[in-house]
């Protein structure tokens, strides 16, 4: 049945022309890297672009039928206008606009994009996961669409990518914000419901397209995500000791280059950080820095298979966190892994002192009072501590290594509790 389905699926999307020469899925289809990596400022048009990098392996390539998915902000910032770029590349596009990461949107987009034979699946073949396991089943009927198009901040993008995965089709992320390197994983963070918020294997995109001048903004969040974005790339630089230690004790295979890519691009946003510069937010040349780290830090995940490159400790600690909160964060990921990494720094005795003053220049909490600016609870973030032991129980850490009390201990130098 599982071949059946497969077969069924190739031959009716071949004909309605979703599935294209070599851009035919594979089930699931996966690039180990993303085949075009852009950053830019005031990209023309993304369809343009993104042709021109296929045309010459691909001349007759053509999406024509693409599926946009967006938010009610993202649709005004950036949204509008790729529609009408497809529309005048000669596509027929479709969008959609999402409330939430909640796999109930990933379903509603079912019900917009199948056509045929809507019931077909097959298993998920890219990982062994539970969750992955019960919820990333290949829809294998006839598509309405041949590509899909993420445009927004982390909650959009990874609906987007995870539909496109589920759908078997090719996916290009356009980001507004560089929040996190969610925007180039191949992983997708999602409400799951009574199975809380989880990180699910996805396909790497197709395609990552940064336009700077998408990112840039003067709302009163803005410089908030380019924190946050600072405070998940820094935090691979403890996400990589563990996983040095986990290779030492003999728990995980340690890799070299895909440790490298994890970490090269924080110690180079480090560097810029150290250096005296006026207006850090906008600088054009931060920016683009921070967006190709990012990238790299998604592409070391995609080589290596897994998260393992830039989660470690950090990582366990805001899962702990957020489950602790009901899934009710006041803190972004960036700042709360920023705040495990800093801790956990101390703990494995390295990169403090680079790490306290790149804190310091981007705003990320060094001390109480930046952990109540950023909405952290101390109370919650001790109880996280432990708790972070049952989440992801195999990855060896800092955590497993020194025990829970060496964790806090490290806590409390860091991050003092004020007298009374």
């Amino acid at each position: 049945m599982k071949l059946l389905n497969k077969l069924i699926d190739q031959c009716v999307n071949r004909a309605s022309g979703a599935y294209k020469g070599y851009l035919s899925p594979k089930i699931p289809k996966q690039f180990t890297i993303p085949l075009i990596e852009e950053v830019g400022h005031g990209i023309d048009s993304i369809p343009a672009l993104l042709h021109k990098r296929l045309h010459r392996d691909m001349p007759r390539l053509r999406f024509n039928t693409p599926l946009v998915i967006c938010d009610a902000i993202t649709r005004e910032i950036a949204g509008k206008k790729l529609l009408k770029q497809l529309e005048q590349s000669g596509a027929r596009p479709r969008a959609h606009i999402i409330a939430s990461n909640s796999y109930a949107e990933v379903e509603q987009i079912f019900e917009l994009a199948l056509k045929r034979l809507a019931q077909l699946e097959s298993p998920c073949a890219i990982s062994s996961t539970p969750f992955d396991q019960k919820y990333g089943a290949i829809k294998c009927g006839e598509k309405r669409f041949d590509i899909v198009y993420g445009v927004g901040g982390g909650s959009v993008i990874d609906v987007a990518k995870y539909t496109a995965y589920k759908l078997n089709l090719p996916f290009v992320s356009v980001p507004t914000s560089l929040a996190n390197d969610g925007f180039a994983s191949p992983f997708a963070v999602l409400n799951l419901g009574s199975d809380g918020t989880m990180t699910l294997s996805a396909n790497t995109p197709l395609a990552v397209i940064v336009d700077i001048e998408l990112i840039k903004s003067d709302d009163s969040g803005y410089q908030r995500r380019i924190r946050s974005g600072v405070g998940d790339l820094l935090s691979n630089l403890t996400a990589v000791l563990d996983w040095k230690l986990a290779d030492l004790r003999g728990k995980e295979r340690f890799e070299s280059y895909s440790a490298y890519l994890a970490t090269c691009g924080a110690r180079l946003v480090i560097k810029e950080l150290l250096a005296p510069r006026e207006d850090l937010f906008y600088s054009a040349q931060f920016l683009e820095i921070l967006a190709c780290s990012l990238m790299a830090s998604a592409e070391a995940m995609s080589r290596y298979g897994s998260s393992r490159p830039a989660s470690g400790f950090e990582h366990k600690l805001y899962h702990a966190y957020n489950e602790l909160t009901g899934f009710k964060l006041r803190a972004t990921h960036g700042e709360l892994v920023a705040v495990g990494s800093l801790f956990s720094c101390r703990a494995h005795g390295q990169n403090l002192d680079d790490l306290t003053k790149a804190f310091r220049t981007i705003g990320l909490p060094i001390d109480e009072a930046g952990l109540q600016e950023c909405g952290i609870e101390r109370e919650i973030l001790i109880a996280a501590v432990a708790a972070a032991r049952e989440v992801k129980p195999g990855r060896y850490t800092i955590l497993e290594e020194g025990g829970v009390e060496k964790l806090l201990t490290a806590l409390s130098e860091i991050y003092p509790a004020k007298p009374g």
